[in-house]
């Protein structure tokens, strides 16, 4: 092989070489055109790149406001559960404080009925200090301290109540 020979072969595996190169360029550029939101069929090559160039920088500008606005979001949701578990825990403490306290109130009226043998008492605690006191035998405080105010079961006034034994109405009259 002579050298004009191999060098019309070098010349032609580079010409083949770059027509490759140009035809991969093409569909790249054709491709961005077909992407590429807003063409309005435009084949030049510069107005392509130009348009995707400036679609990449919209693309990047609305990432960064969402990752803002999703980490907003994200905190405001997690400051939410936090409110809402320290909710929950109250809500349980509170719900756990009403059973121990009704199992209590249920096991002093146990005690007071079987200690009287008459009707059941509603244990009372008095926010005055003028609660009238029986005058004829023991104190009337319960075991845990509370006044009691007894009644019968069976004889309720209706809503609205009955005068009182000393005429105060809506009031109930005190049974000893």
């Amino acid at each position: 092989m002579g050298t004009d020979e191999w060098t019309r072969q070098r010349k032609d595996n580079h010409k083949e070489v770059e027509r490759r190169r140009r035809g991969n360029i093409n569909e790249g550029i054709n491709e961005l055109g077909r992407i590429v939101p807003n063409s309005s069929g435009e084949k030049a090559k510069g107005a392509i790149l130009q348009r995707a160039v400036q679609y990449i920088h919209h693309l990047k500008e609305n990432e960064a406001r969402n990752i803002e606005k999703w980490t907003l979001e994200k905190l405001l949701m997690d400051q939410a559960m936090g409110d809402l578990q320290a909710q929950l825990e109250d809500m349980r403490r509170l719900w756990e404080e009403e059973r121990i306290a009704r199992q209590r109130a249920e096991n002093e009226l146990d005690v007071l009925r079987g200690v009287s043998g008459q009707a059941p008492t509603i244990p009372y605690k008095s926010r005055s200090r003028s609660v009238e006191r029986r005058q004829d035998g023991p104190s009337n405080r319960g075991p845990f301290g509370e006044s009691e105010v007894r009644t019968e079961l069976g004889n309720r006034p209706e809503e609205g109540g009955d005068d009182d034994s000393e005429g105060r109405p809506g009031k109930r009259a005190r049974v000893d």
